[in-house]
């Protein structure tokens, strides 16, 4: 899974890499103030749970779900749910027993710094998730580069 961050500052989950091994079914995560940032530009269009990307040949679409990339563990503790560097969505947090909140996250004894945002699945025009190859993935990754921060 791939992440963006607004700024310079790209966050790729342990063991990701730029070279996507396909055919897959990649999903981002977009955080919260990038996808802001984008949309007050004018950068894409949301149109309930798509982002839309302008891209040459029409636009992209990225089905959204509200997740969290766990940025650091708060405290000296130990990650004992070893999430850090993860991302998780709004359901998965339910499931684990989870409070979301901003930028924090509590699970029992541990709270923990977050960045919201969405986890994003390219989609084709009637939602089904797009299979991308090595080539198609890379496209994808300069397409949303170019929109910038």
């Amino acid at each position: 899974m791939m992440g963006l961050e607004s700024g310079r500052r790209k966050v790729l989950s342990p063991g990701a890499s730029w070279d996507y091994p396909g055919p897959v079914m990649p999903r981002i995560f977009v955080a919260q103030t990038l996808a802001d940032s984008w949309l007050s530009a004018g950068r894409v269009q949301l149109d309930r749970d798509l982002l839309r990307l302008p891209v040459p040949e029409g636009t992209v679409d990225l089905f959204i779900n509200p997740a969290v990339f766990f940025e650091r563990i708060d405290g000296t503790e130990t990650d004992a749910h070893e999430v850090v560097g993860r991302v998780k969505t709004a359901q998965e947090l339910a499931q684990m027993g989870a409070d979301h909140y901003e930028s924090s996250v509590v699970m029992g004894d541990y709270a923990y710094t977050v960045v919201p945002g969405y986890l994003a699945i390219a989609v084709d025009p009637k939602g089904a998730e797009l299979t991308m190859d090595g080539v198609a993935w890379n496209r994808l990754v300069g397409q949303i580069e170019a929109l910038g921060a």
